[in-house]
């Protein structure tokens, strides 16, 4: 068989495979709706369903040609993420989501740590997970307040909190990471790799991002106008820099012969999405998200079944204990929600926070994948760490977020539902259909009459 034909090969089976996963996604994930289960699950099912089909006809080497999409689709939700973060609701709160991130912080890596400790982990290996345990994946609750139209205090405080965890989070992992990275090489903390490398990761990133934000927002500014064609012209400067800032976070930077250093796949299209939507009217920013909205949900469904596609690839050739496994990532999953929960509380009572707030935060930033899967994978390719301890890192952090995200979704939603922060007409759907109490008692009523609703 020719190179040509061989090429022509694999392009037709990650083509197919493709297809399946769009054609498959969609349909579990209108299924999903029907019985008032988040599509998101749908394409969770998907992509397990799909991974399974792979081992079965020895397709593996397929999810490895269509990972890249995965990488555009973080950056797409990354880049979103920042676009939420607006100055003006930031410095609203910001004492108040600096002191609930920092106590957050301080319990989830604190009680995560301790939990493999118990597991008999090294010291730094336990320190890593903590970290990890830390993140909060955006793109589920953001899925959810784009699909339901939410307002209210709880949605104006969800993104805040997971823009300042996540880059809090990074940055706590490029330094743990190098720092366990030195310890296993057996060559003491060097300040090279544990304060320099981690720097440029983290400044370079938030330069990169500033800079090609800032691009952005300006030529959007330059091409303002009333055509039909100017949402188009978003749409496309765009994407342009997403797949840009994607192909930038790929690649590995070499200064001299000793320090090298990545772009944060996270910080770097965030810190695009910040740059942007300060820099661009309010009126300009949702034409931007009008536009996006239309061209992302496939890349939002095949990122969400390429990580179960990798839950099943990765399982099969995993040597350990599959049982040790699961309890592990179980008593992760419990372990980081009662982090968070205790860090929410207690930050609570250092800066006064809305009851709302307390109550509910914690559920909504339940879902946990894009980040820590991130992360995950950089500790299972980092050859200096334990084999063993890669691998159990990788795979707990990989079942636990399918744990997260197979309830995540619908705990979450039923979470904005109890809020009385989902649009009146999406809401509907979810209640019922009661026309006469609907004209006598609209949605927008106090959230005790929602509840009692939403028990129907």
């Amino acid at each position: 068989m020719t190179f040509l034909s061989l090429v022509n090969e694999s392009f037709f089976s990650a083509l197919m495979i493709l297809a399946l996963i769009i054609g498959l996604g969609t349909f579990l994930g209108r299924l999903m709706e029907l019985i008032k289960i988040p599509s998101i699950t749908g394409y969770f099912v998907s992509g397990i369903l799909i991974g399974l089909f792979l081992l079965s006809v020895g397709l593996e080497s397929t999810y490895d040609s269509l990972s890249v999409l995965g990488n555009i689709a973080l950056s797409f939700i990354a880049f979103e993420l920042g676009t939420r973060l607006h100055r003006k609701k930031l410095f609203h709160s910001f004492s108040e989501v600096m002191v609930i991130v920092l106590f957050q912080a301080l319990f989830t890596v604190g009680l995560v740590m301790v939990l493999f400790l118990f597991f008999k982990a090294p010291w730094e290996i336990a320190l890593i997970i903590g970290v990890i345990a830390m993140a909060t994946s955006p793109e589920t609750i953001m899925v959810l307040s784009r699909k339901y139209k939410t307002k209210g205090h709880l949605t104006d405080a969800i993104m805040p909190h997971i823009g300042m965890d996540d880059i809090l989070g990074v940055i706590l992992f490029s330094v743990v990471i190098a720092i366990a990275t030195a310890v296993n090489a057996h060559t003491g903390v060097n300040v090279e790799i544990a304060i320099v490398e981690p720097i440029l990761e983290i400044f370079g990133s938030a330069i990169v991002g500033a800079v090609l934000g800032t691009a952005l927002a300006l030529f959007i500014n330059w091409s303002k106008n009333n055509s039909s064609e100017h949402k188009h012209f978003l749409l496309m400067g765009s994407i342009f820099v997403i797949i840009l800032i994607t192909a930038l976070t790929s690649h590995t930077y070499h200064i001299g012969e000793e320090i090298s250093f990545i772009l944060s796949p996270i910080l770097t299209p965030m810190f695009g999405g910040i740059f942007l939507t300060n820099l661009t009217a309010k009126e300009v920013r949702k034409e931007n998200d009008e536009a996006m909205d239309q061209f992302t949900p496939p890349f939002i469904l095949i990122f969400f079944a390429l990580i179960g596609m990798q839950l099943v690839l990765s399982i099969e050739s995993v040597t350990i204990s599959i049982g040790l496994l699961v309890l592990m990532a179980v008593l992760y999953a419990v372990v980081r929600v009662v982090g968070k929960q205790l860090g929410v509380f207690t930050g609570s009572k250092v800066k006064e926070t809305p009851k709302t707030v307390v109550k509910y935060l914690v559920r909504s930033l339940l879902p946990q994948a894009t980040v820590s899967l991130g992360m995950a994978q950089i500790v299972l390719h980092n050859e200096d760490l334990p084999e063993y301890w890669r691998e159990v890192i990788f795979i707990v952090v990989l079942i636990a977020g399918i744990l997260y995200q197979l309830v995540g979704p619908f705990v979450s939603r039923k979470a904005l539902i109890e809020c009385a922060e989902i649009d009146p007409e999406q809401l509907q759907y979810f209640i019922g259909d009661k026309s006469e109490e609907a004209d006598h008692h609209p949605f927008q009523h106090p959230a005790e009459a929602v509840k009692k609703d939403a028990k129907h």
